[in-house]
């Protein structure tokens, strides 16, 4: 399970459902069918089975790579989300203020620049943990982590995102930058273990 921090639970909080489906334990599919009826085709009963099939004759340490690597791809997933949501924020903050819209653009700027390099990292070293697995072939592994994208975009369908847009509160957004900025950082560090080398043979 994650660690995540008072921060970084309020900065999912802030923005929605989504990073709470991707941070959240295993458990993606709601089985509200009653015992004996057929379960509903969807991407997320899929992504359940497919993690069944993934899982089923793992042994303890094959287990913890498998833990690992999808814990890690729900991160970065999460903070890819965070990073579309700031900056769809941010757009419609210039479209409504074109008085801010400069300085407002010039700090997303700054705000991804700041973010790219930990954002590598993450990619680089998640792209090792699948190579380095030993439970299956790198090919299948990411394509069982794609289906996370299939599930993301079901489980959002109809749900509409409106960002704000009132001046002193794409002010307080604008402010609140270099804490998210941090926190997003603290949570890709602490997740995959940057500042560590990769381990394949014991719980990191």
């Amino acid at each position: 399970m994650i660690g995540i921090s008072s921060g970084s639970l309020k900065l999912v909080a802030l923005l929605g459902g989504a990073l709470l489906f991707l941070l959240s334990a295993p458990s993606w599919a709601d089985d509200k069918k009653e015992a004996g009826q057929k379960k509903e085709d969807t991407p997320l009963t899929r992504l359940d089975e497919a993690t069944k099939v993934m899982t089923a004759d793992l042994n303890d340490n094959q287990a913890l790579q498998f833990n690992a690597i999808e814990t890690s791809y729900r991160t970065i997933r999460a903070v890819e989300d965070v990073q579309m949501s700031v900056t769809r924020a941010v757009d419609a903050c210039g479209k409504k203020n074109p008085d801010i819209k400069d300085d407002m653009d010039k700090r997303l700027r700054e705000w991804k620049d700041a973010l790219r390099p930990t954002m590598k990292d993450a990619n680089n070293k998640l792209d090792k943990m699948i190579l380095l697995q030993d439970f299956s072939a790198p090919s299948r592994v990411r394509k069982y982590l794609k289906m996370f994208d299939e599930a993301i975009l079901y489980r959002n369908q109809g749900v509409e995102s409106v960002p704000v847009t009132e001046k002193d509160q794409c002010l307080k957004l604008k402010d609140t930058m270099s804490d998210t900025q941090k926190e997003l950082v603290k949570l890709l560090n602490e997740t995959l273990g940057l500042d560590k080398p990769l381990n394949t043979t014991e719980e990191q």
